[in-house]
């Protein structure tokens, strides 16, 4: 796991190489002269070509006379860097300055796209560093600043590390810009701006094997909803135990503040609340081991309708389509039930008022196929955003609560198991667990009791397959009163108003 870990981040280095060169600390060089060419896109086919070398296509200017408020940009001397190309292109000269004077910049090509160098084209581009080497078919840039870039494409990116190979057949980053701190500081994550950054066709080998079809992220703008998109991963190799290999079709997440989010978490502030609606979607969640797979999630859905910034809103959860193979942790419970797998699938609705701190879960539910449904309601107060940030319990409260059980067979396979095990008859073995269901809800003059005994007693006997106990307290029970438990079945019964039935 920590081997998939470690490439994949040199994947993602890879992949944003040129956003890191805008944001180093190389940004401090001297800010480009103002007849810089504007940022159109770039062209989606090649150019005809110049009649001369792009490197020699545009003559130096002359230098301006100099100015007390803004000295003249001399170009260095050819002596201090001895391997720069005659005349390159200011976009390729200032790419080096960002990429840092450690790292070694060579091209095969190079082609001026606007006249001016600030819009180019190079082919055969080769980064060198001690002990790593990157390349690239083709780089095209398009509007470099000191603190962003309007555009840049790199096709089929390679880089070899330590025996890990990373591959990507394009990545493009637009509309970036990283602000700069005139102390150094690295920029906060809502101060980054980024319309887009994609990555397509990602393989890495070595020790661990991860393969991308495509990745976005789109709209990173502090106060905005971000877009970020997974399609088509793979990541092999990973030293889990029970699986190596992890597959996932599709990924997304809309309606979140990303670089507002990220911030306030690293500041340990509570993340901003954007109104509308946020989710979270998975399609096609797979586990193998050993080619076979052992665990699977169809779909996940998670949304969450923003109604102030506060927070306060409604929701809704559902994971379908799993499923669990036997596997040594289980395989020996599911053989003695009778299980070939665990299917099933998880769903909840709920809502949330900040101010009071409320929560109403009105209906977490847990099935399985030939299992049963186990649902839970709950209804709390005082979980505010700020207590539960300083995990302060002092003010929660229950209001009320709620779980059900309905059988589907589980209960059923358990008793015949039972039965066979302890070679007693099953109807016989239902009535001794329901005499000690009715010793522990009897108690003389606890009237409240009887309902709850019947209904317990009813659903052991194979009278009723589902059972709910409901808890209604007079009064909220605070958390921290809670914590004390009763003396005895009657008088847990009286404090939390509890109720039961079957059916």
């Amino acid at each position: 796991m920590q081997a998939a870990g470690r490439t994949g981040f040199r994947a993602l280095a890879l992949a944003t190489v040129a956003g890191i060169a805008v944001a180093g600390v190389a940004l401090a060089q001297t800010k480009p002269s103002p007849q810089g060419a504007p940022q159109q896109a770039l062209p989606t086919a090649k150019p005809a070509p110049l009649g001369a070398p792009a490197q020699q296509a545009q003559p130096a200017r002359p230098a301006p006379a100099p100015q007390a408020q803004a000295p003249v940009q001399v170009p260095p001397p050819p002596a201090v860097n001895p391997g720069l190309p005659p005349n390159e292109a200011p976009a390729i000269t200032r790419l080096r300055g960002l990429l840092g004077a450690d790292v070694r910049m060579s091209y095969a090509s190079a082609e001026t796209l606007d006249g001016l160098g600030e819009q180019v084209r190079m082919t055969g581009v080769v980064l060198e560093q001690t002990g790593k080497r990157a390349t690239a078919d083709e780089v095209l840039i398009n509007g470099l600043r000191q603190d962003g870039v309007a555009e840049l494409v790199a096709r089929n990116l390679a880089t070899t590390e330590d025996n890990n190979t990373v591959r990507i057949a394009q990545l493009r980053i637009a509309g970036l810009t990283v602000p700069r701190d005139a102390g150094g500081k690295p920029p906060e994550p809502d101060q980054v701006r980024l319309e887009q950054l994609r990555i397509e066709g990602v393989e890495t080998s070595g020790e661990s094997t991860i393969r991308l079809r495509l990745a976005t992220l789109e709209n990173w703008v502090a106060g905005q909803p971000a877009r970020l998109a997974v399609e088509g991963l793979e990541v092999g190799a990973i030293d889990a135990g029970v699986f190596d290999t992890m597959r996932l079709a599709r990924f997304a997440l809309s309606g979140v503040d990303l670089g507002g989010t990220l911030a306030a978490v690293m500041r340990q502030q509570q993340p901003p609340n954007l109104v509308g609606r946020a989710a979270i979607e998975v399609d096609g969640l797979d586990f193998l081991g050993g080619g076979r797979s052992v665990g699977r999630l169809g779909e996940m859905r998670i949304a969450a309708d923003i109604l102030r910034t506060d927070g306060s809103g409604t929701g809704t959860v559902a994971f379908r389509g799993i499923r669990v193979e036997p596997m040594p942790m289980i395989s020996d419970w599911l053989t003695r039930f009778g299980y070939q797998a665990v299917e099933g699938e998880i769903t909840a609705q709920t809502s949330y008022d900040a101010p009071s701190g409320r929560i109403d879960i009105r209906d977490l539910s847990v099935s399985g196929r030939d299992v049963g449904t186990l649902s839970l309601a709950l209804v709390m107060d005082g979980v505010t955003q700020q207590a539960a940030q300083a995990g302060d319990v002092s003010n929660m409260r229950l209001i009320s609560a709620g779980l059900r059980y309905a059988d589907a067979s589980l209960f059923r396979r358990f008793v015949a198991l039972q039965a066979r095990e302890s070679r007693t008859p099953e109807a016989q073995l239902r009535e001794q667990f329901a005499a000690m269901a009715g010793g522990a809800l009897s108690q003389p003059g606890a009237a409240g009791l009887d309902p709850i005994r019947d209904a317990v007693q009813r659903f052991i006997r194979g009278q009723a397959q589902t059972v709910e106990v409901r808890v209604n307290p007079p009064q909220p029970i605070k958390f921290v009163d809670a914590q004390q438990p009763p003396g005895n079945a009657a008088e847990a019964q009286r404090r939390f108003g509890i109720t039961a039935r079957a059916q």
